[in-house]
């Protein structure tokens, strides 16, 4: 979905449609509603939902909402029909349990002091009835479906609030494109033109064999108890590769994003243990897939969603102990995993895991700071994931493990729960990938910026164009739970995107986990430009400056 699309998309209800696609992502009722009363201040003018219905189908307005449209350029005309078009075939059942989710419920009480019922109210309830009832439609969930379900004979729309809410949208977007440009012209100038060799067989897989297998334990250890008050069982695959005796393998940790699971990211294990890395693939039973898709509604609170930022890095630190141990099933394994010398990889929540791993303590000021915008207000959908993270105890926790020393965080979800001061910690090679069209955790806010305030001299900041914040997670196999996303928000290339992923994570593992000095030509701007396709840009830097980016008017602040 472009810019410009979901421009419209804020303007009208719209906005609800894409709520439910980020979260996963008939007949008429008795009181469904009929007409949209756009309210602007003491103003007040209504538009029949059967002439926005008729104008959809035909492309014909009646006289009523001729008037309107004649305010509106031809082009928009024809966006807003397109909007009005779009269907989202979503189950009601995987649409009910993402609405009553912690995130869910917070992201109905946002949108409904935009839309109010007839006698001006603020109804979560009331929009998320409609959101579940327009999913169930045989016609597919739209804008006019979830009207037409909506339990009012007519729906209030802030048109005052709407249009300050578009105003900031389209300047964020200016902003957003500006400084996207800034870091592809760096990346540009920082590049020689020395062509690096062989950049092209970092997409190949390697000649090495492995074992794949599955793992499962129960974490009952003093240290997660404390902190956690519970138990948690841990499952994992594992990806071994078969060595000589004596030969010692480096090991990576794969930590997927809320909603996914140990499968999202097998592509990129198998491709990585072919060229001699042990991998483990976590599975977060907290926030994954199953755990989303199977919690009965109304079950999951916010304190349990926040406790997902503690038992996330406490996961991989299990593992990783455990693995010292070595249990019987990886006995011939036995010396030959190097587990002081680890990296890990992780998506969007994985991304954070990562990098609390890695050194970066959670900042509650920051917290405190960020979490009193509306994802209306900020177009930042992950701040209603990081300020879950608000109802832990407020102090420092100490979830850095020092066997970990390197990360690459993909889509990492940052601006809230980190600080400068957060990151600046980090001592270790840290690799952000960011992708232009993601509207989750955007580029900007999320990965841009952050990367400006890390201080260790190995980081890199990769821009995948034309990507989105789902594009490297992998296809699901037909035995695993999926969760839907609709398919605009998967982006155009994701084969292209994985592709990226795979040959820039084996570069950065064998330099900065094996020391092979040979990959650091191949984390160069001039690298990424030659494993580029002329279609889909990859950009990559070490250096963006702050005051750079200060030159660029911003629509959110930062200290």
């Amino acid at each position: 979905m472009t810019h410009s699309s979901l421009k419209w998309l804020v303007l009208l209800p719209l906005s609800l449609i894409v709520a439910v696609s980020i979260l996963g992502g008939g007949s008429r009722e008795l009181w469904a509603a009929e007409r949209i009363i756009l309210r602007y201040g003491l103003l007040e003018r209504s538009l029949s939902i059967a002439d926005l219905e008729r104008f959809a189908a035909t492309g014909q307005p009646s006289l009523e909402l001729a008037s309107y449209l004649r305010l509106l350029p031809p082009a928009h005309r024809q966006q807003l029909r397109s909007a009005l078009q779009e269907r989202l075939q979503l189950s009601p059942v995987a649409v009910a349990q993402l609405l009553y989710s912690p995130l869910g419920q917070e992201l109905m009480v946002q949108a409904s002091r935009l839309l109010q019922t007839q006698s001006r109210q603020e109804n979560a309830r009331a929009l998320r009835g409609a959101l579940i009832l327009a999913a169930a439609d045989p016609k597919g969930l739209t804008v006019l479906s979830v009207m037409r379900h909506y339990p009012s004979p007519s729906i209030r729309f802030d048109l005052k609030k709407g249009l300050a809410i578009l105003k900031n949208f389209q300047h964020t977007i200016r902003v957003t494109e500006t400084i996207l440009d800034v870091v592809r012209r760096q990346a540009i100038e920082n590049q020689t033109k020395l062509i690096p060799t062989s950049v092209q067989s970092l997409l190949q897989p390697g000649s090495g064999q492995w074992l794949e297998m599955p793992w499962a334990a129960v974490d009952e250890s003093p240290w997660r108890l404390q902190l956690t008050g519970h138990s948690r069982p841990i499952e994992a695959d594992f990806y071994l590769p078969i060595v000589p005796a004596g030969q010692q393998v480096p090991v990576v940790i794969v930590s997927h994003g809320l909603g996914a699971s140990r499968y999202s990211y097998r592509y990129l294990c198998q491709h990585l243990a072919s060229h001699g890395f042990a991998v483990i693939a976590l599975e977060h039973v907290g926030s994954s897939t199953r755990q989303l898709l199977s919690f009965p509604i109304g079950y999951a609170s916010s304190r349990t969603a926040a406790q997902e930022f503690l038992d996330r890095p406490l996961d991989v630190t299990f593992v990783l102990d455990r693995l010292g141990a070595f249990p019987e099933q990886l006995y011939p394994w036995r010396g030959r995993l190097n587990l002081e010398r680890v990296a890990i990889i992780g998506q969007s929540f994985g991304g954070y895991t990562a990098l609390t791993l890695a050194g970066a303590p959670l900042d509650f000021q920051q917290l405190r700071r960020h979490c009193t915008r509306s994802v209306l207000e900020s177009f930042n959908v992950s701040l209603l994931l990081q300020c879950q993270a608000q109802a832990l105890p407020p102090r420092v926790y100490s979830l850095k493990d020092p066997r970990v020393q390197a990360v690459i965080a993909v889509n990492p979800i940052t601006s809230a729960v980190f600080s400068p001061e957060s990151l600046s910690q980090l001592k270790i090679p840290v690799m952000f990938v960011a992708a232009s069209e993601d509207t989750i955790a955007p580029a900007v806010e999320e990965q841009i910026y952050p990367f400006t305030w890390l201080t260790t001299p190995d980081r890199y900041l990769v821009l995948m164009d034309d990507a989105t914040h789902f594009s490297t997670i992998g296809e699901a196999g037909q035995r695993e739970p999926v969760l839907p996303v609709p398919r605009f928000l998967v982006g155009a290339a994701p084969p292209r995107s994985r592709a990226y992923l795979q040959g820039l994570s084996l570069a950065f593992l064998r330099l900065h986990l094996l020391g092979d000095e040979q990959a650091r030509q191949w984390l160069t701007p001039a690298a990424a430009r030659a494993l580029s396709s002329p279609t889909h840009g990859l950009s990559l830097t070490q250096s963006l400056s702050p005051e750079l980016l200060q030159r660029v008017p911003r629509a959110v602040k930062y200290p």
